[in-house]
This record gives C-alpha cells, sequence and structure tokens, in this order.
C-alpha cells in the first residue's frame, strides 16, 4: 500500500528536536520581556502636596514605600490609585500610578462646652473636621475661622453657640381722664360720667443667648390688645352738649336767623352703645337727635337751648333718628348723650327748638 503525506506534514517531520526548543525559548523570552515591560510603572508619589516620580516594577506600594524609604503615621491619610489586584499577567497596559499621602493633623475644636481632639489630613478644612466631629454649625451660629480654611496642625477652632428666644410680657395701659363742659349741671361742679378702663400693651422682646450665657433683652415691637378708655367727668360750665357747628350767628344763646321756632316742648335724652344705628341709617352720635319727622323732615338742621335761655344749652342738632315717644306726641324731641349718667341729669326739660334749615324734597 502507497501512503501519501501532506506538504505540511512533511515540514513537521522536516524538523528536528532542537528546533523546537529554540523556537519555544525564544516565544518564552518575548513573552517575559512583554509581561516585565507591562509591570513597569511610573508612579507618582505626592506627599502633603510634594511630588516625586518613581519608575518601578514593584506592584505593592508598600513595599514601594519603603523601598523609598517613606514611613507613614497610622494617622496619615493614604491613597493608591493605579496598583491592580496583582495575578501573574499584573496590570498589562496600565503603566501610571499614583500614591498620595497627606500627614495627620491634630486640631481642637471648643462646642457646646466641650472639647474635641479631632486628627484630620493635610488639606482638610474646618468643616471637614467638624463633620468628623459630628458638630454642626446652626443659622446662627458662628466659627472663629472660615469654613473653607484649610487646618494646620495646632489650630484651635471655636464654635460659638447662639440662640434667640422671643418672648411676650403684657404691660397695663393706666385709664386716664377727660374732662368737658357741659351745660347739664351748674355751679361750676364736677361730676364724673363713667369709669374708663385700663388697657393692655403686649410688649415682645428678643434676647440673644450666647454659649448658655443671656444677653439683655431687646424690644422688637408693641401691639396695643385692648385700648384703655378715660374717666370721663364733666364740669358745669355751660359748654354746649353737641360737637356740631352749623356756623350760624348765636347771640345770647339765640340764632340770629331761623325758619321757625317750636317754643317750651319737651325733650328727654336717650343713650345708645357705641355704633348703634339711626332710623337714617346714619350712626348714633351726640348732636343726632330724635324727632318726628312728619312735624322736623329728617336732615333738618336746628339749635336747641332751655326754654327761655335759663342755662341749658344742647347747641346744634341735626335730625336724624324717631322713637315711639315722639311719634305719639308724648314728647317733642330726644336727645342723644354718650353716656346713660348724662340722660339721667337731662331728665325732663322744656327747651327751644330753632328750626335752623330744612332739607330740599
Amino acid at each position: 500500500m502507497q501512503k501519501t503525506v501532506s506538504k505540511a506534514e512533511g515540514l513537521v517531520s522536516g524538523l528536528k528536536p532542537r528546533h523546537f526548543i529554540i523556537a519555544f525559548f525564544a516565544l518564552f523570552v518575548a513573552f517575559v520581556l512583554l509581561w516585565s515591560a507591562s509591570r513597569i510603572k511610573e508612579v507618582t508619589i505626592d506627599i502633603d502636596g510634594e511630588k516625586t516620580t518613581v519608575v518601578t516594577a514593584l506592584a505593592d506600594p508598600k513595599r514601594l514605600l519603603e523601598k523609598q524609604g517613606i514611613e507613614t503615621e497610622p494617622e496619615d491619610r493614604v491613597t493608591v490609585t493605579g496598583f491592580g489586584k496583582g495575578g501573574f499577567f499584573g496590570e498589562l497596559g496600565q503603566n501610571k500610578a499614583e500614591i498620595r499621602i497627606q500627614s495627620a493633623v491634630d486640631v481642637e475644636i471648643v462646642a457646646d462646652k466641650l472639647t474635641y481632639h479631632v486628627t484630620v489630613a493635610e488639606g482638610d478644612t474646618v468643616g471637614d473636621a467638624l463633620d468628623i466631629s459630628g458638630l454642626e454649625v446652626r443659622e446662627h451660629d458662628f466659627l472663629n475661622m472660615e469654613e473653607t480654611k484649610k487646618l494646620e496642625d495646632g489650630d484651635d477652632i471655636k464654635l460659638t453657640r447662639v440662640d434667640y428666644i422671643i418672648t411676650t410680657e403684657e404691660e397695663t395701659i393706666p385709664r386716664g381722664k377727660t374732662v368737658r363742659g357741659t351745660s347739664l349741671i351748674s355751679g361750676n361742679r364736677t361730676v364724673l360720667l363713667s369709669y374708663g378702663k385700663n388697657g393692655t400693651l403686649l410688649k415682645t422682646y428678643e434676647q440673644r443667648v450666647v454659649d448658655g450665657v443671656y444677653e439683655e433683652k431687646v424690644l422688637v415691637s408693641e401691639e396695643t390688645i385692648k385700648r384703655a378708655t378715660d374717666d370721663i367727668y364733666v364740669t358745669g360750665d355751660g359748654s354746649a352738649i353737641s360737637p356740631l357747628d352749623y356756623g350760624f350767628e348765636i347771640v345770647n344763646g339765640v340764632p340770629t336767623e331761623y325758619e321757625k321756632v317750636y317754643e317750651k316742648v319737651r325733650a328727654t335724652g336717650y343713650y345708645a352703645p357705641y355704633g348703634a344705628g339711626t332710623a337714617t341709617g346714619r350712626l348714633a352720635q351726640v348732636g343726632y337727635v330724635a324727632v318726628d319727622p312728619k312735624i322736623v323732615p329728617y336732615g333738618t338742621k336746628m339749635w336747641i337751648v332751655a326754654h327761655g335761655n335759663t342755662g341749658f344749652v344742647y347747641g346744634y342738632a341735626l335730625a336724624a333718628d324717631t322713637g315711639g315717644a315722639m311719634l305719639s306726641g308724648k314728647n317733642f324731641v330726644d336727645l342723644y348723650y354718650e353716656t346713660y349718667y348724662e340722660c339721667v341729669l337731662n331728665g325732663l326739660r322744656y327747651v327751644d327748638v330753632y328750626i335752623l334749615e330744612t332739607p330740599e324734597d
């Protein structure tokens, strides 16, 4: 039988054993050279910002530092980048690495009546030290140095706690005294019409507390929450009761011009709480009087004095209200007063009512 041999088989069969050994050795050497080249690194060693560059095949940064005679303290911060986990193939293609050493910096923080001894790394800031200590700077607190300041060995940080306390106090507003003239009484006598009431003033204070020490309170606002009212006295000086003034000429207690006069008619007094209304929709006030609008139309301006001008002067008045006594004809006019006691002083009086001006229809 004839055997056929391929060209490739012929070539292999033509190689001698020593040729295999040489070829394998060459391949191994090439691989070792390639692997060794991949293990050579350019390592930057940064010690507190001062940098040096070392070319090495060492894969262990600790051994590299020892070889360079660099010692670190346990408190120093050492950051390594570019060194892998090693292995036979190492870090093929990765030729740069860095070892950063930040020396330990001892600082002291005084806060909340306590002293904190903190070790940070070179280049760390005041804020970093506070974070390590678990201390928070609140809105009104202040530091003896900026939070962004880089720390140096022996720095002392002072954190001052500041609080603001808001308090309120009520203060009495004393009632005053008002004396006004009147023609309800005579002989220069003075009569107490009504008692006033004390008011209440609410004062708001702000007090700063610095590290537990209270500073002087500062008044920041005042608010009257209850108005004081005066004691009201009247003295018999013959003054008109009404504050209204229509500008007519009055001579010896009688107007020089008027449309008509109702003489010796009955006049009583009435009182209503502050803010009470009238038949015409106006708010009740001294000078507004009640009438029978069929006799004295609403809006009529009047002058009212005691019959015969014998001392009592109500003064100018406006027809603004009505009442049952007026409508029934039992009374001609009801005079408004600020206090019930003035109504009592008025009692029943006979007055002359001068019609000064009647409103047009």
